[in-house]
């Protein structure tokens, strides 16, 4: 049974939010072509080399769905972090990404055929619209319909054509905003991969269809995973101790034998 709407003054602040990301924030990123945000990375670590890495900052990664284990969605910081590098606890705070009510709810409707409205995704779009005014782009309960339409026209295109890059979908060009539009991930000080933003629906789409590799952008790195990768930059294979053996944030090192 469907919530009671939001209210009004709720709704127009999810309004004007879509709005203002529509009309500005997300035309300008897509304006900026990557090598601009690659030079200012190179900038910035030529300054403090201990706080930006030495891989590319929106470099695409291609991971197996299933490393992906666990989310930190909900301690992770709103801002962008593409090429950081962060020491602290923050790896620690994660949650099972499978757990989450998206993936939850797809779920129950692709593997179990409930009704949209009775998945864990009605509950988690409820909550988004009462905690944000909008939810995936939406404002209203009554839009939850199109919502689901949107993700059963997804399924079927990654189950018929495979799962594709964001860039080749939109035919836009090498931009900030489309490389920033793939799945996002960290990795912690173990080279654990966890989801960080954007694709939540493309994840667990691709983990339901088995798809054997997604495309992510990593945002930040733990401090000691960017010193595994420095060892590996000075020496080369013979650093890769076995657990990193075939790590997907290795493979751009020169020396590291691919897979």
């Amino acid at each position: 049974m469907r919530r009671e709407p939001i209210s009004r003054g709720k709704r127009l602040r999810g309004r004007i939010v879509v709005a203002i990301r529509h009309s500005v924030a997300t035309p300008i990123r897509r304006r900026i072509p990557l090598s601009a945000l690659r030079q200012w990375h190179r900038l910035r670590r030529r300054v403090r080399p201990q706080r930006y890495t030495d891989a590319d900052p929106l470099a695409v990664l291609r991971i197996a769905p299933e490393r992906i284990e666990r989310s930190l969605l909900e301690t992770a910081p709103n801002r962008p972090q593409w090429g950081r590098v962060v020491d602290g606890d923050w790896d620690e705070r994660s949650e099972p990404f499978d757990d989450r009510r998206v993936p939850r709810g797809l779920e129950q409707r692709f593997d179990e055929g409930k009704a949209w409205e009775d998945t864990a995704l009605y509950d988690a779009y409820v909550d988004q619209l009462e905690r944000f005014g909008n939810a995936w782009e939406y404002t209203t309960i009554a839009d939850f319909d199109r919502r689901c339409q949107e993700i059963e026209q997804l399924y079927e295109s990654i189950q018929r054509d495979g799962y594709r890059e964001q860039a080749e979908l939109q035919d836009k060009g090498k931009t900030v905003g489309l490389r920033a539009d793939e799945i996002n991930v960290d990795i912690g000080r173990d080279g654990t991969i966890y989801w960080r933003a954007y694709g939540q629906h493309r994840l667990a789409i691709a983990k339901l269809l088995a798809v054997e590799l997604v495309p992510v952008v990593v945002q930040r790195r733990h401090r000691e995973w960017q010193r595994v990768r420095d060892r590996v930059r000075e020496r080369g294979q013979v650093a890769v101790v076995e657990e990193y053996s075939g790590h997907p944030d290795l493979q751009d090192i020169d020396g590291v034998e691919a897979v």
